[in-house]
């Protein structure tokens, strides 16, 4: 589910968040990127760098995750470095956010990116507090709740445990291309191979 993109003002601090697992774990934070609800199976990823190549891989389709690394988004976003044409995370959780990207390459920020392609997300959690809990408890469905999708959170856990599960899920076919295309050879010929 994706949320209501551009919904925060500029300069408006984030809207309260909450991250619902269906064991009946909560955790509370600020929204991070698009403002709405998500759901996905929650998922952790222990890189220090690499967040937006995380981001638009494929194999990460339906899930949410967990940045275990501290600060998140410090190089911002650029067009060069996607693993495909969009990001395929169901949602993004992380502990504190860059405030303003600092690189040469990039071309706009993480929350930026998060909200223009409807990605619901949340910050200010205890990211590695998440991932002991998921370490010890297992995989598990997940909902980020934002805005107006804000409710008690026995409701909200109820709407995490009607999700679906990743259990018998064709994700294969979800995340592959519609079309068959090929990809052109860069620069100049320079061997042939015999077989």
């Amino acid at each position: 589910m994706r949320g209501e993109g551009g919904s925060r003002g500029r300069g408006a601090p984030p809207p309260s968040a909450v991250l619902v697992l269906e064991d009946g774990r909560a955790f509370h934070g600020r929204a991070y990127g698009a403002v709405g609800e998500t759901f996905g199976e929650a998922v952790f990823s222990t890189g220090m760098t690499g967040y937006q190549e995380t981001l638009t891989d494929p194999s990460y389709h339906r899930q949410v995750v967990v940045m275990t690394a501290p600060h998140v988004g410090n190089t911002g976003v650029n067009d060069e470095d996607p693993e495909s044409g969009r990001i395929w995370v169901s949602g993004y959780v992380v502990r504190d956010p860059a405030r303003k990207p600092s690189n040469w390459r990039s071309q706009r920020s993480l929350d930026e990116e998060l909200v223009a392609q409807g990605v619901v997300g949340i910050s200010g959690v205890d990211t590695r507090a998440l991932t002991r809990h998921l370490r010890e408890r297992g995989a598990m469905r997940v909902g980020i709740f934002s805005g107006n999708a804000i409710a008690d959170e026995g409701t909200l856990l109820a709407k995490v445990r009607q999700a679906p599960e990743m259990t018998g899920a064709d994700l294969s076919a979800e995340v592959a291309t519609k079309e068959a295309y090929v990809v052109p050879a860069i620069g100049t010929k320079r061997f042939t191979v015999a077989a």
